[in-house]
């Protein structure tokens, strides 16, 4: 029986000692517990702050659109008037632009002569090399 009883209290005390262990464990939780939440109290009065700071920021954003979108039919008439004004300035560059191309077509056929008179000279011309050697002459002489 003095066996049972020595049992029975060894049991007790591992089961107190489990009870101790499991209640420091729970203790360590509960301070983690209180940790993380003054954390997360933080971070909720920081995103308060966030949020209030938006509901100011988005009225100051809306008086800003009500005021552009009063003044947008100045800027409009503004606009308007400057793009008429770009239209009549590109009718002009369209027509100095077809002069310019008839100007340019007829100095291609003035450079397409020249070319052809080259080529013809050089075909008359008697003797390649010798032809090329007055030409280095001539450019030297320049």
């Amino acid at each position: 029986m003095a066996d049972d009883i020595k049992c029975m209290t060894d049991s007790r005390v591992k089961a107190m000692e489990i009870i101790k262990q499991k209640m420091v464990e729970l203790k360590n939780q509960n301070e983690s517990l209180v940790s993380e939440n003054a954390t997360l109290k933080d971070k909720l009065q920081t995103v308060s702050k966030s949020h209030d700071d938006l509901i100011v920021e988005n009225e100051n954003l809306s008086k800003r659109i009500k005021d552009l979108e009063e003044s947008t039919s100045t800027v409009q008439d503004d606009l308007l008037s400057r793009v008429n004004i770009l239209k009549e300035d590109l009718h002009d560059a369209d027509r100095r632009a077809d002069n310019s191309e008839r100007q340019v077509v007829f100095l291609l056929k003035k450079v397409q002569e020249q070319d052809d008179m080259i080529t013809k000279y050089m075909n008359d011309y008697k003797g390649t090399g010798q032809f090329i050697d007055d030409s280095m002459n001539e450019l030297l002489d320049i």
